[in-house]
C-alpha cells in the first residue's frame, strides 16, 4: 500500500480576478538563467475564457513549448561569447560583431521573441546595407561613399565594368 503524504498537491496554475479582469497565471518552472520562477501569464474579460486560457497554458508548459528563460538575446550571446572555445583572433571577431552589428539590433529583445521573421529580416537589412542606418554608430563600412537610401536594394556591378552610378 503506497503511503500518501496527506498534502494537497500545489495547483500549477489558478486565476484571479484584477480588477474588471480576470488573470490567469501558470507556473513554468524556474528560469535557468536568473534562478527566479517562470510563469506564463494572460488576461481576458471573461471568466469563462479564462478557464479556456488556463487550460490551453498547462498545456503548452506540459508539451514545453514555453520559453525556458526570460533572458535577452545580447545576454545569450555574451553568455556564449564566455563559454566558447577558439582562437584569440576568432573571439575578438565574434565580440567585435556582436557589439556593433547584433547588439543594437537585437541585443534587447526576449529570446522568446527572436523568431526566424526577425532575424530574416535582420539579414534583410544588413544584405540592403552592410552599415546598419538607422542612427546608431555604424557598423560596416557601406559598399558606397555616395548618398543612398538603404532601404532600396541594389545590385553590385559586375567586376572590371566601373560606371558613374551603382547599377539598380
Amino acid at each position: 500500500m503506497a503511503r500518501t503524504s496527506g498534502k494537497a498537491s500545489r495547483p500549477r496554475g489558478h486565476v484571479r480576478r484584477r480588477g474588471n479582469s480576470f488573470q490567469v497565471l501558470v507556473y513554468a518552472g524556474t528560469d535557468p538563467v536568473t534562478g527566479k520562477p517562470n510563469y506564463l501569464t494572460e488576461s481576458t474579460r471573461d471568466e469563462h475564457e479564462a478557464q479556456k486560457i488556463l487550460t490551453r497554458l498547462l498545456g503548452t508548459v506540459d508539451e514545453q513549448r514555453n520559453p525556458r528563460t526570460k533572458a535577452t538575446f545580447g545576454a545569450a550571446l555574451t553568455s556564449w561569447l564566455r563559454t566558447h572555445e577558439a582562437e584569440a583572433s576568432t573571439m575578438e571577431g565574434y565580440r567585435g560583431y556582436v557589439r556593433r552589428v547584433i547588439d543594437p539590433r537585437l541585443g534587447h529583445v526576449s529570446i522568446a521573441k527572436v523568431t526566424t521573421q526577425v532575424l530574416e529580416e535582420f539579414y534583410a537589412d544588413l544584405r540592403r546595407c552592410g552599415q546598419l542606418c538607422d542612427g546608431r554608430e555604424p557598423a560596416v563600412d557601406h559598399r558606397t561613399s555616395r548618398p543612398h537610401e538603404c532601404r532600396v536594394v541594389r545590385h553590385k556591378r559586375r567586376p572590371g565594368r566601373p560606371g558613374p552610378e551603382p547599377h539598380k
